[in-house]
């Protein structure tokens, strides 16, 4: 490993930097902001889709199952994001 390379988790490298209230700081870090923007504009594009796919598709199973992958796709893409905001927040996301 190089020097000054921490194998140390993104989360315990904000926690230790911490100089303000813990929850105050954590939650103004860049990574937090850049995270919750990430799952905003994941679940806005999940939206116009499923609003797509409802008013185009006709009422049928094909229907049913084409929302349900989407949906799967969606949770799924969220999914590293969420875990790493948690830990970020430790355990408050």
């Amino acid at each position: 490993m190089e020097a000054g390379v921490s194998d140390q988790p993104e989360s315990h490298l904000i926690s230790n930097r911490s100089s303000a209230g813990p929850a105050e700081s954590v939650e103004d870090h860049p990574l937090v902001r850049s995270l919750r923007s990430i799952l905003r504009e994941i679940d806005d594009e999940y939206e116009r889709e499923r609003e797509s796919l409802r008013r185009t598709l006709p009422d049928t199973s094909v229907k049913d199952r084409t929302l349900a992958m989407l949906k799967a796709r969606h949770l799924q893409r969220r999914e590293n994001y969420v875990m790493e905001l948690s830990a970020l927040l430790g355990g408050r996301a």
